[in-house]
C-alpha cells in the first residue's frame, strides 16, 4: 500500500536497533539486534522465493476464523444467499490494508509493535491493549475450548466433556510452552491443508442438488440490503480477527525478516493469508446457501453450525457429515492453538513494554515465544479458560457460543485503535521513504478507522441485546 519504492532505502524508526547495510544481508537489509549479517535470512527477488517463504500468512489465516466466523457466513448465506459474497471482499480488503500497514512499521526497525507504539504516547497504547487484551483472553478460551471440545463429542460421543477440553487446552499450552514458532507454523499449515480440502469439498458437494442449485444462483447478483445495514457491518468487520493481525508482526519478527527489501515478501504472504480466508468465507456461504437458503432453512440457534452438519450428512451421507465436522474441529482448534499464540505475544509484549520503558528495546528484553512475560500471559489464558468454564458448570450456565459473542464484542475495540496508531507511526519522516505511508494506505486507515469504529459500537450494542435475550 506504500508509494513507489524510493530509489534510496531511508533510515528506521528513531529509538530502534536497526542498520542499512550491505553484505550478506543484502542492500537495505536490517539487521536484528545481536545478529551478524552472516545470520540474517536474505530477502527473495524473484516469486518463486516468495511463495517458499510463505507461513506468517496462513497462521495468520487459521488463528482468525473460527467458530463466530462459520456461524456468520452460514448465516450470510442462509438468509441472503450468494448475494453478500461480496461484503466479505470489501471486509478483507480492508484488513489486508491494516495488516499491510502494521507489517511495513514491523519492518521500520527491530522492534516489536507495541514498542512502536510507545512513541505515539510512552506506556499510554501498551496500557490501553492491554486492558483490552486481558479481557479478551478472560473470554476466548472458554468459548473456543468449549465449542472445540463439542466438536469432538459429536465425533466420538463417549468421551466425555471435561477430559477431553483439558487433553485439547493443555496440547495447545504445551505446544506453545516448549515448542518454537517454527513447530506452531508447522502444525498450522497442516490444519490448513486438512481445513480448507474440507470445506471446499463440502462446498463443490453442496452443488449437487439441482433445485437448490437454481435457487441458491438466483441470489448471485450482488445485492445492498437497505433493510439490513447492520447486517452489511457485521459481515464486513466479522471474518477476520484484530489481535491476529496485531500478532503477524510477531511472526515477522520470529522470523527475523527486517527492513525495506522485506515488503514484496510481506505483502505475497499476507496476500496469499487473506486468500484462504476468503475461499473459506466463500466456500462456507456456498454451503449455507445450498443447503439453507436453497432448501428453505434458516439458522436459530447457536447449535446451528452442527444442525448443518446433521443436515449435509442426511443428504450427502456419512462420509459428508464426518468431512463436516473434522473441518469444523480444524476450524475450532487451530483458532484455539493460533488464538493462544496471538494473544500471548501481545499481551507478553503490553507487559514488557510497560515493565520495561524506555528501555524495552535493549536486547536483553527482547520479545519472543521464549520471553517470561509470553508464559505468564500464556498461564493467564489457562485459568482464565479452565476457571470461567468451571464457574458455568457450577453455575448451569452452557452457552459457549454467548462467550465468544462476548469476546468478539470487545476485541471489535482494537481495530480503531491499530487504525490510528498507523495513521501516526507511518506518516513520520523518520521512516524510511519505502515503507511510509502514501495517500493510498492513508485513505485506508483513515476508512478503517470510521467504519471499525462504527462496527465496535454495533458489536457491543448487539452483544448487549443478546445477553439481555438470554
Amino acid at each position: 500500500m506504500a508509494e513507489q519504492d524510493a530509489t534510496r532505502a531511508g533510515t528506521g524508526v528513531g529509538g530502534g536497533a536497526a542498520t542499512h547495510g550491505g553484505g550478506a544481508a543484502g542492500a537495505g537489509q536490517t539487521v536484528p539486534a545481536g545478529a551478524s549479517a552472516a545470520e540474517a535470512p536474505v530477502a527473495p527477488t524473484r516469486w518463486t522465493g516468495y511463495v517458499r517463504m510463505l507461513g506468517p500468512g496462513i497462521v495468520l489465516a487459521l488463528a482468525s476464523v473460527g467458530a463466530s466466523d462459520m456461524v456468520t457466513t452460514l448465516n450470510s448465506g442462509a438468509v441472503f444467499g450468494l448475494a453478500l459474497v461480496w461484503v466479505f471482499v470489501v471486509g478483507l480488503l480492508l484488513k489486508y490494508g491494516l495488516s499491510e500497514a502494521i507489517a511495513r512499521l514491523q519492518l521500520t526497525a527491530d522492534r516489536s509493535f507495541l514498542s512502536h507504539a510507545t512513541d505515539a504516547g510512552g506506556r499510554l497504547f501498551p496500557m490501553l491493549l492491554l486492558i483490552a487484551e486481558l479481557l479478551v483472553g478472560l473470554f476466548f478460551g472458554a468459548g473456543v475450548a468449549a465449542i472445540t471440545t463439542l466438536v469432538v463429542q459429536a465425533l466420538f460421543p463417549a468421551l466425555p466433556f471435561w477430559p477431553t477440553l483439558l487433553v485439547l487446552v493443555a496440547s495447545a499450552v504445551v505446544l506453545l510452552w516448549i515448542g518454537r514458532y517454527s513447530a506452531v507454523e508447522k502444525a498450522m499449515v497442516g490444519f490448513a491443508i486438512l481445513m480448507f480440502l474440507g470445506i471446499v469439498s463440502l462446498a463443490i458437494g453442496s452443488l449437487g442438488d439441482g433445485d437448490a442449485q437454481r435457487t441458491a444462483m438466483q441470489t448471485i447478483v450482488p445485492v445492498y440490503p437497505s433493510d439490513s445495514p447492520l447486517a452489511v457491518l457485521s459481515l464486513i468487520g466479522g471474518v477476520g480477527g484484530a489481535t491476529g493481525i496485531m500478532a503477524y508482526t510477531y511472526f515477522v519478527q520470529e522470523k527475523r525478516w527486517s527492513g525495506p527489501t522485506w515488503k514484496s515478501v510481506v505483502r505475497v504472504d499476507l496476500a496469499f493469508s487473506y486468500i484462504l480466508i476468503g475461499v473459506f468465507a466463500v466456500a462456507m456461504t456456498v454451503v449455507g446457501a445450498f443447503w439453507l437458503f436453497g432448501q428453505g432453512h434458516t439458522i436459530e440457534s447457536n447449535d446451528a453450525v452442527f444442525q448443518v452438519g446433521d443436515l449435509i450428512g442426511d443428504q450427502l451421507g456419512a462420509w459428508a457429515w464426518v468431512l463436516f465436522l473434522l473441518a469444523f474441529f480444524c476450524v475450532t482448534y487451530s483458532s484455539l492453538l493460533g488464538g493462544f499464540q496471538g494473544i500471548a505475544y501481545v499481551t507478553g509484549d503490553c507487559l514488557r513494554v510497560i515493565r520495561r520503558y524506555p528501555h524495552q528495546d535493549e536486547p536483553r528484553f527482547a520479545m519472543s515465544a521464549k520471553a517470561v512475560e509470553f508464559k505468564i500471559a500464556l498461564v493467564w489464558l489457562t485459568v482464565c479458560t479452565l476457571g470461567l468454564l468451571t464457574v458455568e458448570r457450577v453455575l448451569g450456565y452452557d452457552r459457549p457460543v454467548t462467550l465468544v459473542l462476548v469476546y468478539a464484542a470487545i476485541s471489535s475495540f482494537i481495530l480503531p485503535i491499530l487504525a490510528v496508531l498507523l495513521l501516526i507511526l507511518l506518516n513520520r519522516g523518520s521512516v524510511a521513504a519505502s515503507l511510509r505511508n502514501g495517500w493510498l494506505s492513508n485513505s485506508v486507515l483513515v476508512l478503517c478507522l470510521v467504519l471499525f469504529t462504527v462496527l465496535a459500537g454495533v458489536q457491543v450494542v448487539e452483544t448487549v441485546r443478546g445477553l439481555m435475550a438470554l
